[in-house]
């Protein structure tokens, strides 16, 4: 209970922390600031006229981390039955290592057989961008379930992450057909 308390404490403290910087208008929590295009055209200082309000202003860009996940499901993924997912993951940091993380998105819906790592660390490559991964998971339970890999690069500006949750569509083990007992009869 202490930790969803805590937990949810954290939470607050973040969305207070994003709306003040949202609507603080200041620099000073290192946000980018897009200016206006100045050949726009501004509206009338009178209330009610002229353009819609915000209608001038840019928003900021969108900060992209230059790492790429793909992946490509090897087979059918069926309930109890092992499964290999091939991860490639691209950059052009090719020079750092990266870090390699993979979770399970909902409790339950996948473990990881025992052979399989949970963390990986890729080596710097020379001239490749690309670097695969091979991961497999063993579906719980049939419907949509996650597997969530996380990639993290080491840069002199700070840490560079990237989450990726890949959907894995699982089908329902196919039935046995049982033989069934018949009853014989005879002498005994």
């Amino acid at each position: 209970m202490n930790r969803f308390l805590n937990a949810a404490i954290s939470i607050a403290f973040v969305a207070t922390f994003s709306l003040a910087a949202c609507q603080g208008g200041s620099d000073a929590a290192g946000n980018a600031v897009i200016q206006p295009d100045s050949t726009a055209s501004v509206g009338s200082s009178r209330p009610g006229q002229g353009t819609t309000p915000g209608a001038n202003q840019a928003s900021p860009e969108k900060i992209s981390v230059p790492i790429s996940i793909d992946y490509s499901i090897m087979g059918n993924p069926i309930v109890g039955k092992p499964i290999a997912i091939n991860i490639d993951i691209s950059s052009p940091i090719n020079d750092r290592a990266m870090l390699v993380h993979y979770r399970v998105n909902e409790f339950g819906s996948l473990i990881f057989p025992d052979t399989q790592v949970e963390s990986v660390s890729l080596l710097p490559l020379g001239d490749a961008t690309v670097r695969t991964q091979q991961v497999t998971v063993v579906p719980q339970r049939e419907g949509r379930v996650y597997l969530v890999v996380s990639v993290e690069i080491e840069t002199d500006g700070g840490m560079l992450l990237k989450s990726m949750s890949i959907p894995i569509q699982v089908r329902r083990a196919p039935r046995v057909k049982s033989v069934s007992d018949t009853s014989l009869e005879g002498p005994d």
